[in-house]
């Protein structure tokens, strides 16, 4: 069988938690599936081994505004052509705002994957999708979703037959990195990663944490990712008391960030709604602490290795926070738990996962395979 991969999502994104999916698909795709990404010029970071593509970097590490759109240009002819080529058994999109290959596609069965319904649910934060996603799912031989609770979301928000929608997990991989890659860090901190805009919830963990830091006061807020904190995320940290405290350490290569898991007290990720929760299974791989907001797909994926709270109660946060500060038998409970629950999270199961839903792609598909 052999899959042909759409790569826009390596057009836009140096790094992301889509493109390494899509990599992941490709790199354990074994033997048995061809895969197939016409990617011309990519910058992206899980694609620098070139182990499966021939592709040119285009004045990597240079911030030049609408870069990503030469990169789209060709990768989209490329994508074209091979598309035209029809050398492949099943499509696979890596975006679903676009729509342009259908025409093109004749009988050629696609699966899309759909990560999670974060724009529709949220619109009042995000541009509500256009008309591509439900067009892409009312046609797709397949769609995956990466959870159960975003797969309830798809057939409700979306005319589609569930029959239609299976879930397949991310997979995760713990791997070793030099120490040489660490970050300087205080001694004592709590992890926060990644965006905190908007449905992120960041404002409870600020309150939470003021309250924590009166009986922590040398204990610090470690924020990857997400930007430089804002005049309103400043001001809200100086309210509580922790705007000497709290730090925005930019972005980290994945070195840097498993050697901040592994030495965190604890990762608190207190968002509203996530497809999946990537940091969530690297935190697990890194032997550190999880507490959760008790919200969308949360409770699916870590199950009995996170303590919970209430997403809008910075009071209960506290309270976690404090329990897995004080209680160091129920922190080396929570990290063997972690340890147990991560070994449910493959890319060879997340993989085989996919390859089925593939071939019954295929096998509705009225076209022979190639």
């Amino acid at each position: 069988m052999k899959i042909l991969y759409e790569p826009e999502t390596f057009s836009i994104q140096d790094v992301g938690g889509v493109s390494r999916y899509f990599y992941e698909l490709i790199d354990h795709a074994g033997p048995e599936v061809s895969c197939e990404l016409p990617v011309v010029l990519s910058n992206n970071i899980y694609l620098k081994d070139r182990k499966h593509t021939r592709h040119l970097g285009l004045l990597p590490g240079v911030q030049v505004p609408g870069l990503w759109r030469m990169m789209q240009y060709a990768n989209r002819r490329a994508s074209c052509k091979a598309i035209q080529r029809q050398k492949f058994d099943v499509f696979h999109p890596t975006v679903n705002d676009q729509t342009w290959f259908l025409d093109l596609l004749g009988k050629k069965p696609f699966v899309i994957t759909i990560h999670d319904m974060i724009p529709a649910l949220f619109s009042e934060y995000y541009q509500r999708p256009g008309p591509e996603l439900g067009t892409l799912a009312s046609r797709a031989a397949r769609i995956i979703t990466v959870s159960e609770n975003t797969r309830a979301d798809v057939l409700r928000l979306l005319p589609v037959p569930p029959d239609h929608v299976t879930v397949v997990h991310h997979g995760h991989a713990v791997r070793h990195y030099p120490y040489e890659e660490a970050v300087a860090a205080p001694d004592d901190y709590l992890l926060f990663i990644g965006s905190r805009r908007a449905y992120k919830n960041f404002g409870c963990l600020v309150k939470a944490f003021g309250m924590l830091h009166v009986e922590y006061p040398g204990l610090h807020l470690l924020c990857a990712g997400g930007g430089p904190f804002t005049e309103e995320e400043m001001a809200q940290l100086r309210e509580a008391g922790i705007a000497g405290h709290a730090h925005q350490l930019g972005y980290l290569s994945d070195g840097q960030l498993h050697h901040l898991y592994h030495r965190a007290r604890a990762f608190v990720f207190p968002s509203l709604y996530e497809g999946f929760g990537f940091p969530i299974l690297e935190a697990f791989g890194q032997h550190c602490p999880v507490v959760l907001s008790n919200a969308s797909c949360f409770p699916e994926i870590a199950q009995d290795a996170a303590l919970y709270f209430a997403p809008h109660d910075a009071d209960e946060l506290h309270e976690q926070l404090d329990r897995v500060l004080y209680d160091r038998a129920l922190r080396q409970i929570l990290v063997r738990r972690g340890q147990d629950r991560v070994r449910d999270f493959t890319w060879n199961r997340t993989v085989a996962d996919t390859h089925r839903v593939y071939e019954e792609a295929r096998e509705d598909s009225p076209m022979v395979a190639c």
